[in-house]
């Protein structure tokens, strides 16, 4: 089925705007000035674009000026926020490849790792795997939400649902994703043990062999290290992730203040692509296999680069 076109949306938008501001003039709505009726007609209007779906559908609002932008502010910015650096194992491997799944660990309180994948803030990284032609697999809520939604959608994020991954990859795009999700996020705690929610997280190894596109791994080490986080109420925070998907992060740092972050350097590292033969239908054992593959490559990018990365005492537990 063919996909709306942008102009389309617009001019959809736009009507609805303009009939919600006509039916304002009616005689009911006399006692409204004309400056809430025009509001009123402009909230219809940005109602009627929160309600196109516009989520669902890969790159629909995507705009390559905000990409820019974003990248410019970020490359100036961040560098006073944090001390980042990027390092591509195998880029010219990388760079043959037409499609790709990018898996970002660990989700970490910020998923500040995700994010720099997103705005292709490394210019050797994005020369090797174009942001303008991924789409990021991101948590529903965010497309609730006033402006971040508007924010998202520019940038090329989807929301994280089986079909619309699938709609992207046959489309012809790539694709990020934090398989730990917001569970991860939730258990993302400063030490020595860098916990992953991976073991039961197969649904992007499936996307990868149904597609044949490779599997990237991208670890960012000193994400999880940025914050503590309190145990308070985390039966309860626990339930309100696994209920509704949302993470009641309360993270904390030096001297307890909330939200303030520990000095700690944040060294993503881009692994080497790791292909995945094409199968329409993988049964669970094929899954598994290729699951148990992506796991133990994972594991070795951790290993063999966290001494270099300044964490030669960190390791990794997987549940």
């Amino acid at each position: 089925m063919s996909q709306p076109s942008k102009g389309f949306l617009t001019l959809r938008c736009s009507a609805a705007g303009l009939l919600a501001f006509s039916m304002l003039q009616l005689p009911c709505f006399t006692s409204f000035s004309f400056a809430m009726r025009l509001l009123l007609g402009l909230l219809a209007t940005y109602v009627s674009s929160v309600l196109d779906g516009a989520e669902r559908r890969p790159s629909s609002r995507r705009s390559a000026a905000l990409l820019a932008a974003v990248q410019g502010f970020w490359n100036q910015v961040l560098p006073r926020l944090f001390d980042v650096r990027c390092h591509l194992e195998a880029a010219e491997d990388l760079r043959k490849c037409e499609q790709c799944i990018v898996a970002v660990h660990p989700h970490g309180v910020l998923s500040l790792g995700h994010y720099l994948v997103i705005s292709g803030f490394d210019a050797e990284f994005d020369k090797s795997a174009p942001a303008a032609r991924r789409c990021a697999l991101s948590a529903g809520v965010l497309f609730k939400l006033p402006f971040v939604r508007e924010l998202a959608l520019g940038l090329g994020c989807v929301d994280a649902h089986r079909d619309v991954a699938k709609r992207c990859l046959s489309q012809g795009f790539s694709l990020s994703v934090v398989p730990g999700g917001e569970r991860e996020q939730l258990l993302a705690q400063r030490g020595s043990m860098e916990q992953l929610v991976l073991k039961t997280r197969q649904g992007f190894v499936r996307l990868a062999l149904q597609h044949g596109v490779p599997l990237v791994p991208v670890y960012a080490f000193g994400e999880a290290q940025l914050f503590r986080q309190s145990q308070l109420l985390m039966s309860f925070r626990a339930w309100v992730q696994r209920r509704i998907g949302v993470a009641l992060v309360m993270p904390y740092g030096p001297s307890g203040l909330p939200w303030q972050t520990f000095s700690t350097p944040v060294r993503i590292v881009v692994g080497r692509p790791l292909s995945m033969p094409k199968i329409l239908e993988p049964s669970k054992a094929e899954i598994d296999e290729h699951h148990a593959r992506y796991v133990h490559e994972l594991s070795a990018l951790f290993e063999r680069n966290k001494v270099n990365a300044g964490y030669p005492s960190s390791h990794l537990h997987i549940v």
